[in-house]
């Protein structure tokens, strides 16, 4: 007996292109979430998790306005009604909370060594949505060129309070960089464009929202060398499987999309996701 739902897919030309291929799979997955569930039920909401409360990923949380609303309303209409993403911004230790204790969700713009799981063995990771880098700024009027953690030594570094500086710290603690921390990435900003901060480490990100929203172009310094690069993947609960081949699969037409380019170049974000890990 036949199945009542059956999908074939047949290639009669083998020069057909990579493009044409991946055109008919994307067909075929949409497809297969529309009849995966009954006629007329109802969305399943997932929570998607932020913990990066500033822009441009929330800049307006009453609003819903930021990368990561835009991220959930995407996703929601390439659900076709089968999915419905819902934002909720929470501090880290919430969201680790949350994550130990099993609730299931989902967190965007994460990195899987800042959850201890670089073999990506306890949770499901999607591929690259994002490469970003955390910049080292400062004043146009006294630019600094940063080389490596070493090159701060003597001078006072502005920081996020509560945020930790990867070999930076080390320095701090050993009396060879003076560390003086502001409450918002906002702030930060402010400090150095207005020259009374020395230099500060930022992610690229929130340093072009903020160049472009505040107009700080002529202001703000920002080294060619960064004082790290990383990619943003979207982490899933490891009990999601079908969430996570619904978002993973979902991903390379999004991020192809002429309406994601529009988003993003709203934001001032200008970075785009590769193959590094």
């Amino acid at each position: 007996m036949r199945s009542v739902f059956s999908v074939e897919v047949h290639i009669k030309h083998r020069d057909i292109s990579a493009g044409a291929v991946r055109a008919v799979c994307a067909a075929v997955l949409t497809l297969l979430v529309m009849v995966s569930k009954p006629a007329g039920a109802a969305a399943e909401d997932i929570t998607v998790w932020v913990y990066h409360n500033y822009p441009p990923y929330v800049v307006d949380a009453e609003a819903e306005e930021g990368l990561s609303y835009d991220l959930a309303r995407v996703l929601t209409d390439m659900a076709q009604g089968h999915y419905r993403f819902r934002v909720m911004v929470l501090p880290r230790q919430r969201l680790n909370q949350n994550l130990e204790a099993g609730q299931p969700g989902m967190v965007a713009w994460v990195n899987p060594v800042w959850f201890g799981d670089q073999d990506r063995t306890r949770f499901l990771w999607t591929d690259a949505i994002l490469s970003d880098r955390n910049s080292v700024i400062s004043p146009t009027g006294i630019a600094f060129d940063y080389t490596g953690p070493r090159s701060l030594t003597g001078m006072t570094m502005v920081g996020i309070r509560g945020h930790r500086y990867q070999d930076v710290d080390r320095l701090v603690a050993q009396g060879l960089v003076d560390r003086v921390d502001v409450r918002s990435e906002h702030s930060l900003v402010q400090f150095i464009a207005s020259g009374r901060g020395r230099v500060a480490i930022i992610a690229h990100s929130a340093v072009q929202y903020y160049v472009q929203d505040l107009g700080l172009a002529a202001n703000v310094h920002v080294s060619d060398t960064p004082h790290s690069r990383y990619q943003r993947h979207i982490m899933i609960q490891p009990r999601l499987g079908a969430l996570h081949r619904f978002v993973q699969n979902a991903l390379p037409d999004l991020l192809r999309s002429g309406e994601w380019a529009a988003i993003t170049d709203r934001y001032g974000v200008s970075l785009s996701a590769s193959a590094e890990p």
